[in-house]
């Protein structure tokens, strides 16, 4: 039993996998942050995608839109 207890207070103070950990979540947080990035630019995308066709649709069928429409 106290092999046990010794070997259990031996991987308590092991700190060889915390740096790996660490990383992990840096990577995850970071990768979070991205996809956010991403889906809030997709959303700003879109729009300026949809004024550029609001002006290109009219064009080709033979009505120009103006400015100020």
């Amino acid at each position: 039993m106290k092999y046990i207890a010794v070997h259990f207070s031996c991987l308590i103070k092991d700190e060889c996998g915390a740096t790996a950990i660490e990383y992990a979540l840096i990577g995850s947080l970071l990768s979070i942050a991205i996809i956010a990035s991403a889906v809030a630019m997709n959303n700003s995308m879109v729009s300026v995608y949809e004024e550029i066709r609001s002006y290109i649709v009219p064009a080709l069928e033979g009505n120009p839109r103006m400015d100020g429409e």
